[in-house]
């Protein structure tokens, strides 16, 4: 299958693959809400405290400028000199995004497009955000291993320990990739093969900026520290929402769980994650000692949550058709009153 053929069906098949990816997102909430019983559910939120609530989303809205500092610090690594107001706003269009598109990656191709405009060519870019991802799970993966280990005497969950094993070790050795060339070469082979020169350029150019890394070591050490802090808060956004719903569980349940939950709904099989998170977390946290009705309603305001906060990407975005339209008209007044003053100034020839 050539290159195009693929592009072909994709965009042949683009509307169906998202009708069905929703419909399978409302089918699988609907039976977990039926089988957890809304009445329940209901009942526990009803019960919520809301200033923990809060505490929760204001946490989770600093993980987010910690996670766009981050973004903004690799951008500049690949010499995107980038200010962090609009690194930072750009990153929560990207939010919005990613929580109000069908696609899990809507929010990047977002934020990559408005940081392009930085940088001479979108590769470089494009690998920063690929970076800000790989490490994001390399050091999500890091803190469920410190969590098996600590919790490995009393939850027995053999294969969810080697999943979360096989993960940490498969992105670490992704991550350490970017310092040997000839490894990187490896994903240029496949379209070499194929015959899409076009893709195969485009991946080598990829690749060249991610080996670029390896002379960044202090970026990319900075970038681990970041990304460590921005997933143990949001880890701690989970606690504080159970807290909130009356939950009293041991916070290392948060730390082995909420990784391994994070990692299913990235699984591009539903809209955004709905009903692969609440179904998971009824699976996962009941474990821990959480009732059916607590498991399913943790996960779901955490994500109500950070789809509150994404608003705020919403905002940003609606707002720069207006913003734009004022410059545009301040910038053609101002050139009129330029052209105006200098077409004044000319002497009149006499004759």
């Amino acid at each position: 299958m050539t290159a195009a053929s693929v592009r072909s069906f994709l965009s042949r098949y683009k509307v169906p693959l998202i009708a069905a990816k929703i419909l399978l997102s409302v089918a699988l909430f609907a039976y977990v809400v039926v089988k957890v019983s809304p009445r329940d559910i209901w009942a526990t939120v009803r019960q919520a405290d809301p200033t923990l609530l809060v505490l929760a989303g204001f946490l989770l809205f600093f993980s987010n400028l910690l996670g766009s500092w981050l973004w903004a610090r690799l951008l500049r690594a690949m010499g995107v000199q980038i200010p962090y107001r609009k690194a930072a706003s750009y990153y929560f269009v990207g939010l919005f995004f990613n929580n109000f598109l069908p696609s899990n990656i809507g929010g990047d191709i977002a934020r990559i497009s408005d940081a392009s405009k930085y940088a001479t060519h979108v590769s470089p870019v494009f690998s920063a955000t690929l970076m800000d991802r790989l490490i994001g799970v390399v050091a999500m993966a890091f803190v469920a291993v410190l969590a098996s280990f600590a919790a490995i005497d009393r939850v027995h969950m053999a294969a969810i320990y080697i999943t979360i094993f096989l993960v940490f070790l498969t992105t670490f050795g992704l991550f350490l990739s970017i310092f040997s060339r000839k490894v990187l070469m490896a994903f240029e082979w496949p379209f070499r093969v194929i015959g899409a020169r076009t893709i195969e350029r485009a991946i080598s150019r990829l690749m060249d900026d991610l080996h670029g890394f390896k002379s960044q070591g202090t970026a990319l050490m900075v970038a681990v520290a970041a990304s460590m802090l921005v997933q143990i808060a949001r880890i701690m956004v989970h606690y504080l929402v159970g807290l909130a719903l009356g939950v009293r569980i041991a916070m290392g349940a948060y730390f082995l769980f909420v990784p391994v939950l994070a990692a299913l709904v990235s699984l591009p099989i539903s809209m955004n994650g709905l009903g692969v998170r609440e179904g998971a977390g009824v699976v996962l946290f009941q474990m821990a000692g959480m009732t059916n009705e607590q498991a399913f309603t943790v996960p779901f305001l955490t994500y109500l949550l950070s789809v509150v906060i994404s608003l705020l990407g919403g905002l940003i975005f609606v707002s720069r058709t207006p913003r734009k339209a004022i410059q545009n008209m301040r910038e053609r007044r101002k050139a009129a009153r330029e052209e105006g003053e200098v077409s004044g100034a000319t002497p009149r020839r006499t004759g």
